[in-house]
Parts: C-alpha cells; structure tokens; sequence
C-alpha cells in the first residue's frame, strides 16, 4: 500500500515520513490504521494499492503446572510467608480469614487446604 501526500504539511507514519507531494510505501504494521482512514477523508492522503494481510501473531502456549507440585510450592511459601500473603493464599483457596480465630488458625486451614 502506498500513500501520497496531497496536503501541505509533513505526514509521518511509524519510522517513515511522506513530505508534501510525495509518494511512500506505508509500513505494514501501520496499514489497517484508522488515523489513515482520517487523513484520507479530510484530503490530506490518497491511498493506492491493497493492505497486506498480517501475519496471524505466533501464539506461545502456557508451560504446563503440575497441580501438585504447585501445591507443594506453596506449602513451601507458606512457612516464612508474610500475614498479607497468608491472608491472600486463604482467599485464593475460598478461606475467609475473618471466620477463623487467629492468624495461626488462618495458617492451619490453608496448610489443610493444600495437603
């Protein structure tokens, strides 16, 4: 895709600059650019030729967690874990921490909870 500039002012598009009067090719990743479609409709670009399709992105999938092995992390975690990281482990487990007596009952629970 091509752009040309029509207008009297410099046009800038990612790393490339179209002076007035002047024909670029349009960087691909900036193709499907509204602000393109914007410029166009107010006079200041035409634009020639088709947008390219891009390229589906590479998608990495997630490592695989061994639920156990997460469990036995954060039994691990929990022997020196602050009160707020205690408190955050209970709830992420469903262990409401206003419901148990103290924060070594808040501790027991979610030790109970993981094992």
């Amino acid at each position: 895709m091509k752009i040309e500039n029509i207008s009297s002012k410099v046009i800038g598009i990612g790393n490339v600059t179209v002076l007035p009067g002047e024909t670029q090719v349009v960087p691909s990743e900036f193709e499907n650019s509204t602000v393109l479609e914007i410029y166009k409709s107010v006079g200041f670009i035409n634009l020639t030729g088709e947008a390219t399709v891009p390229e589906a992105p590479v998608v990495e999938e997630a490592p695989v967690v061994d639920e156990t092995e997460s469990k036995k992390a954060k039994l691990e975690l929990l022997k020196t874990a602050s009160d707020e990281v205690v408190a955050k482990m209970a709830n992420e487990l469903g262990i409401n921490p206003a419901d148990c007596k103290d924060l070594a009952d808040v501790r027991k629970k979610v030790k109970e909870a993981l094992s």
